[in-house]
C-alpha cells in the first residue's frame, strides 16, 4: 500500500526541489521597512542576596559555579515582594570573558502569591574590552490570580552587581515588553 502512494508523494517533492531559484515566491528584502522597536515597561527591581559559591570546576564550556540565593526584595510599580530563600543561579565564565547565568528562585508577592522566576541573562565584553551589560530574559510562573499577568508576554532584565562586598547581591531590573 505504501509502495504505491510513493511515487505520487514524492513527485511533487521532487518538482519544488528542481524549480529554479527565481521561481520562488518573493521574500521580504532586507531594505524593507522594518517594525517599530518594542517599548519597555518597568515592572519591578529585585535585590536578590546571595550565599555561598561552590566551585564546580572546568567544563568543555568553561569555569562553572553555584551560587545560592538567599533571600532579597521585590519592589516597583507592577509587583511587590520578597525574593524565598533556596533558589540557586548557575554561573559559567566562558572564553573571551563570557559570563551566562542561569537563575531559578522564587519570589513571593505582598498578596502571598508564590512565583517561580528562571533567568537565563548573558554579557561579554565589547571588542575594546568594555565592561559589559548583563541582559536576562526572565520567564514566569505565577498562580493563577492578581499576579497571572506574569504568565503571558516578554520580558527582558538586567543584572548588575551590588555595591557591598560584605553583603553580595545582584540588582535585578525587569521590564514587560510592549
Amino acid at each position: 500500500m505504501f509502495a504505491a502512494l510513493l511515487p505520487r508523494l514524492a513527485a511533487p517533492a521532487l518538482a519544488l526541489l528542481a524549480a529554479p531559484v527565481a521561481a520562488l515566491p518573493a521574500v521580504a528584502h532586507a531594505d524593507a521597512p522594518m517594525a517599530p522597536p518594542p517599548v519597555l515597561e518597568p515592572a519591578f527591581r529585585a535585590h536578590v542576596l546571595l550565599g555561598e559559591s561552590l566551585d564546580v570546576g572546568q567544563t568543555p564550556r568553561g569555569g562553572r559555579s553555584l551560587v545560592r540565593i538567599t533571600g532579597g526584595t521585590v519592589d516597583g510599580p507592577m509587583l511587590h515582594g520578597v525574593v524565598l530563600p533556596g533558589g540557586w543561579d548557575w554561573q559559567l565564565h566562558g572564553a573571551g570573558g563570557c559570563i551566562e547565568l542561569h537563575a531559578d528562585y522564587m519570589l513571593k508577592a505582598a498578596d502571598g502569591a508564590v512565583i517561580n522566576v528562571v533567568n537565563h541573562a548573558k554579557a561579554c565584553p565589547g571588542p575594546h574590552g568594555e565592561k559589559p551589560q548583563m541582559v536576562g530574559m526572565p520567564m514566569f510562573e505565577a498562580p493563577l490570580g492578581p499576579q497571572g499577568w506574569l504568565n503571558s508576554g516578554a520580558y527582558v532584565a538586567t543584572v548588575t552587581g551590588g555595591n557591598d562586598p560584605a553583603h553580595p547581591a545582584v540588582d535585578i531590573a525587569v521590564y514587560k515588553v510592549r
